[in-house]
């Protein structure tokens, strides 16, 4: 790799000091940097701001400063772009991110030589019909509920046109496997291996005791129309974007046509972050006494 972009969360403790350490390696070994426009900001830097496509073009790699939220934002950014990301942890859970601060050096010098291997992800795309439309990706979730009200959401859920189930909830999440162990999990939805493609649907808090979590296969094209006639529904892309939709809104929901490219520096495995990070099989704390 030669050329790389910075995606940095300049709020997270210590992210400066790891971002003057990538530009300045990079620097000194003559490889080719671009920072976001937040970096540029914050360092006051001489770096004119490029336009999206000018900034993804050509690029090799993206070092994705900061938790889970900035890796959403960089691979949602440079997912169809075909652009791999780096996440570098300097947040708190860091499920998604790959390293930590003290790591990076050894990261970049394998990075440099090619050292590495790319994890594929499945996203999601959705389009709304209805209201100001607009196209989303998303590699964790897409959310539709009650927004700042407190009333349950009418939402209809059909696949490929065939209606599946009305949902009275507090809402309904479409998940990918990779976003199973996010909102889905806390809602009781099930853990999937991230490397399945399948697509997964969610209520939150359902008004009736028989409806649960359904699994679909990647071909599906999941279409959820807003039922709701006296309250707006909110939709949510990976927990950072929103959209309000009125009555009779649809959102068509379907697999991405391209994957997200993950950097993996270190041995991956799926089962001992749910170990370490969720505490997956932990035993109960206990006393001595008990």
């Amino acid at each position: 790799m030669k050329n790389f972009g910075i995606i940095a969360h300049l709020k997270r403790p210590n992210v400066e000091l790891s971002a003057k350490l990538i530009i300045d390696w990079l620097k000194a070994e003559k490889l080719g940097c671009r920072v976001c426009e937040e970096l540029i900001e914050g360092f006051h830097l001489s770096d004119k701001v490029l336009p999206e496509d000018e900034f993804y073009a050509g690029l090799d790699c993206i070092l994705s400063l900061g938790g889970d939220g900035t890796i959403l934002t960089s691979v949602r950014r440079a997912g169809h772009f075909g652009i791999p990301v780096l996440g570098i942890n300097v947040g708190r859970l860091g499920f998604l991110t790959e390293i930590l601060p003290e790591d990076l050096i050894s990261a970049l010098e394998k990075l440099k030589n090619d050292d590495y291997q790319l994890d594929e992800r499945m996203a999601l795309q959705a389009q709304v019909e209805g209201g100001n439309g607009g196209c989303y990706w998303a590699l964790n979730d897409f959310v539709l509920d009650h927004g700042d009200n407190t009333r349950l959401v009418k939402l209809d859920l059909y696949r490929n046109e065939q209606f599946v189930f009305p949902c009275n909830a507090d809402g309904l999440i479409i998940s990918t496997p990779t976003g199973s162990t996010a909102y889905n999990l806390a809602a009781g939805g099930p853990v999937i291996h991230p490397h399945l493609a399948a697509i997964i649907a969610s209520p939150i808090c359902p008004h009736s005791l028989t409806l649960r979590p359904i699994i679909f296969d990647e071909q599906s094209r999941l279409t959820v129309e807003v039922a709701s006639t006296d309250i707006d529904v909110r939709l949510t892309v990976d927990g950072q974007i929103h959209c309000i939709l009125e009555h009779g809104a649809k959102v068509h929901i379907s697999k991405a046509p391209h994957k997200i490219k993950l950097i993996r520096i270190k041995p991956y495995s799926f089962f001992e972050i749910l170990r370490t990070k969720l505490h997956w099989g932990g035993r109960p704390l206990t006393t001595e006494n008990d």
